[in-house]
């Protein structure tokens, strides 16, 4: 019999480390576009180190003067219709936005601009001389293309008149993978002209490292891939429309609750002691201040001993220090307090998720720790979180601010909020991102906008929660003051780094006055 147990539980083992790898995938199984959709959706795969590896690059239209750290065109702002080189196809000059061998996949495409003005945008693979994909405008393609479907291609918001900027159309936003096996190029015809015939765009793309088996994308990639792109689409779609309150995750398998009731200066702590990972974090908060609550509880988190986690509610769960909706692929927050977070937090021993309230009111309500299966192996990863708030930030003079800074570690970046808070008119958010990636001397990343960077555009105050994008909160935007919060969590798009990343922001406007800032940003690490 007791032979019979242990052959019986090796299998078990087996079995569940089998179906751990299959749902993270293996590098020597082709990647395709139903592999990548596949991924997109496992949380999971993020707590894991990339395998096959790989690494992010961008393609951006950045103004080219922005050369040198320190040099006179390091803050240069005509961020639009800027391309690698030109060329001449059947006599006609076109522009090359991106243009690299692979094999890679792109993971996200944004523009800005006008998307419905005619610019013919085409897409080559694998040095084929017709294209796969164009359009006689951006939009068919990124932001509205029926061929991929919602919310894989989305606008910010769903409006043709904004609020703002009449001619303007609000950031297209295209999430379904374009694998390419030997090279992918892109091309446009838009010129460069002034800003209100400008033409934005940042796309993220992986380079996967060694000899990887990639399927091209082609002409027929969306029928033939047409029911994953239906079920993939359904399946976001799905999640976002439940509440914080009612949303759960397959494999869950065991729930700790523990009610609170803390004054100043007091906590509730539930204690995880055996292997697992976290898989949803629920909490139901009351108090007679919502506003001041999110922002003075604090959610404190230790895997293995180790604290990883120290934020206030709001930022870890989206909506900053305002209680207001918002929701997206990892967080949701309700209109009653009700506030869920589906990262996937894995530990080898215990866990410890503590709350702190830090205010001077009185805070109650429930905690709820959702725990499933996980077997750790030397891929497994550390989930991480940091906060700040960078008061009076002088945003009239040119500078770079830290969102964060890692060293001598390994990991993958997968997310970050940013608020905004300021008492003058005008338009914040000039400011360019630059991601710096194990040591490199120029930005990796280099983006166009603050918003550009967030999924929308023309710096619209209008409310937007979306899959991977959010602005719950936007009155910052326009007027002479307020508070704006912008939030952007990544799947494909996440960034692994071997030895250090390095994200700064820039604080770039016109109008003068200070700006008061506070973000957060999450990440796996070894």
């Amino acid at each position: 019999m007791k032979q019979i147990f242990f052959i019986a539980l090796i299998l078990m083992f087996a079995g569940t480390l089998d179906a751990q790898e299959n749902s993270l995938g293996a590098s020597a199984e082709k990647i395709t576009i139903k592999s990548l959709l596949l991924e997109m959706t496992d949380r999971a795969n993020l707590a894991q180190w990339p395998d096959p590896e790989f690494r992010l690059m961008q393609a951006s239209s950045y103004d080219r003067r922005s050369s040198e750290k320190n040099s006179e065109g390091w803050f240069a702002n005509e961020d639009w219709s800027n391309y690698q080189r030109k060329e001449i196809h059947n006599g006609k000059e076109v522009y090359v936005l991106m243009d690299v061998e692979g094999p890679g996949v792109i993971t996200r495409f944004w523009t800005g601009g006008h998307p419905n003005q005619k610019n013919n945008l085409k897409f080559y693979i694998d040095g084929r001389e017709m294209p796969f994909w164009e359009a006689d405008h951006t939009g068919a393609l990124i932001g509205q293309n029926k061929l991929i479907g919602s919310p894989l291609s989305h606008r910010s918001v769903e409006m043709d008149s904004l609020n703002i900027n009449k001619g303007a159309k609000p950031g297209h936003n295209l999430y379904a993978p374009i694998p390419f096996n030997k090279r992918i190029k892109i091309t446009s015809d838009c010129a460069k002209d002034g800003s209100e015939k400008g033409f934005w765009y940042v796309i993220n793309y992986r380079l996967y490292k060694g000899k990887v088996n990639v399927e091209s994308f082609s002409k027929q990639a969306t029928d033939n891939y047409a029911e994953e792109l239906r079920n993939t689409n359904k399946q976001l779609n799905d999640f976002m429309e439940l509440s914080a309150l009612k949303a759960r995750v397959s494999d869950e398998k065991e729930v700790k609750k523990k009610s609170f009731s803390l004054k100043s200066g007091a906590s509730e702590t539930i204690h995880i002691k055996e292997q697992g990972a976290i898989k949803r974090l629920f909490i139901s908060l009351k108090s007679v201040d919502l506003n001041e609550a999110v922002k003075n509880t604090w959610l404190q988190i230790a895997f293995d001993r180790e604290n990883t986690i120290d934020i206030p509610l709001g930022f870890f769960f989206g909506c900053g220090d305002q209680h207001v909706e918002s929701k997206n692929w990892f967080s949701k927050v309700d209109k009653d307090g009700s506030m869920a977070g589906f990262w996937v937090m894995p530990f080898q021993k215990n866990s410890d998720i503590k709350l702190i309230y830090k205010g001077d009111n009185y805070v109650s309500g429930l905690i709820e720790v959702a725990i499933g299966d996980w077997l750790w192996n030397d891929r497994s990863m550390y989930f991480h979180s940091n906060f700040k708030r960078l008061n009076e930030m002088p945003a009239n003079k040119n500078i770079d601010f830290s969102y964060i800074e890692i060293n001598n570690k390994t990991g993958v970046y997968v997310g970050d909020i940013l608020q905004i808070n300021k008492n003058f008119r005008g338009w914040w958010g000039e400011g360019d991102e630059k991601v710096y990636v194990d040591g490199s001397k120029f930005p990796d990343h280099f983006g166009t906008g603050t918003e550009d960077y967030y999924g929308y555009a023309w710096g619209h105050p209008e409310i937007f929660n979306n899959i991977f994008t959010g602005q719950p909160i936007g009155n910052a935007n326009t007027g002479n003051g307020g508070t704006s919060v912008n939030s952007r969590v990544r799947s494909l798009d996440a960034i692994p780094f071997n030895t250090s990343l390095r994200f700064d922001m820039e604080s770039w406007q016109l109008y003068g006055g200070p700006v008061n800032y506070a973000l957060a940003c999450f990440w796996y690490e070894k």
